[in-house]
């Protein structure tokens, strides 16, 4: 429970007084109290939307995190990594394909992780965001990186195109 809301619900309980508990339906503590409730309410709602939407971010750079216990490596390994990151989906995608009758359209699961690697596809040829494993402070950061979202913000990053060519993020 965040902070506030068990300050108001200590404070009301004082102010009341430990031998009455009960609330009037629509009164000024009522009122507070649901207040507070629904501050918590969509707080804990966008949390989890922050998680949700930083979830592929965070399987990309635990992918990458083995990498950064090399010492020496270059572009093109970088990008081997990459190419052994999209091809993560190919597997799943060919049982899917395989189960289905021919003539049949695909499934929805099937849709969506195709949808998914044609996204991640489209990305690579603009540039990939990766961690900047080039910059050794990153690297640090991810060798001792747990895999959790708040590890994500200290950490550098670039962006790689298919040709190889690296561009900073703006």
């Amino acid at each position: 429970m965040p902070r506030s809301l068990r300050k108001i619900q200590s404070q009301i309980k004082k102010k009341r007084g430990a031998s009455s508990t009960a609330l009037v339906e629509d009164s000024r503590d009522a009122q507070r109290l649901r207040r507070g409730m629904l501050r918590h309410e969509k707080l804990v709602r966008s949390e989890a939307l922050r998680q949700k939407a930083l979830l592929p971010k965070v399987t990309r750079y635990r992918h990458f995190q083995e990498l950064a216990t090399v010492e020496e490596f270059s572009v093109a390994d970088i990008l081997q990594y990459i190419e052994s990151f999209l091809s993560r989906l190919d597997e799943e995608i060919k049982v899917f394909s395989g189960e289905r009758r021919p003539g049949r359209p695909r499934s929805s699961q099937e849709d969506r992780l195709r949808n998914s690697l044609e996204k991640e596809m489209a990305e690579f040829h603009v540039g990939y965001e990766v961690p900047d494993l080039f910059d050794p402070e990153t690297r640090r950061l991810m060798s001792g990186w747990k895999g959790d979202a708040q590890g994500l913000a200290q950490m550098r990053t670039i962006r790689i195109t298919k040709e190889g060519k690296i561009l900073p993020i703006a």
